[in-house]
């Protein structure tokens, strides 16, 4: 019997499922070169699905009349977005921005996370985050 075969039966005899080598992924050209891969090179569908663009009807529209994208824009946004426009959208009853991820991503976790914060510097630190802990 190949090595290779007789380590695999061992891991799943522990428990432990074999690395598969052959994961189905989806081609999705811009998402892969923003993502920092090259043009040609893949990128598997959950880990994109963190860096897709909401349907155009469902952008997040800022009170100051600034559409948002996807949760990457999001997180980019809490850089320059002003104190009054945060604030319109962040109060201690709601948080548009949570239910925004809930509702058009369907990231119950993520939107759970945010629905905690309060402040731009941790909303954008949760949000990086979370887009991190996908991508890798």
């Amino acid at each position: 019997m190949h090595k290779r075969s007789v380590v695999q039966k061992e891991k799943r005899k522990r428990g432990r499922p074999p690395k598969n080598k052959n994961i189905s992924e989806k081609n999705l050209g811009r998402h892969t070169e923003e993502a920092g891969l090259g043009k040609f090179q893949k990128l598997p569908e959950a880990k994109a699905a963190v860096l897709a663009d909401a349907p155009e009807t469902s952008y997040f529209l800022l009170c100051n009349g600034q559409p948002v994208k996807n949760i990457k824009e999001l997180a980019d946004v809490m850089e320059v977005i002003e104190d009054q426009v945060f604030n319109h959208h962040v109060t201690p009853e709601k948080n548009d921005f949570a239910i925004w991820v809930k509702d058009i991503f369907k990231d119950i976790e993520l939107a759970e996370k945010l629905a905690g914060v309060k402040d731009k510097k941790n909303m954008q630190l949760v949000l990086y985050k979370h887009i991190a802990h996908k991508l890798w």
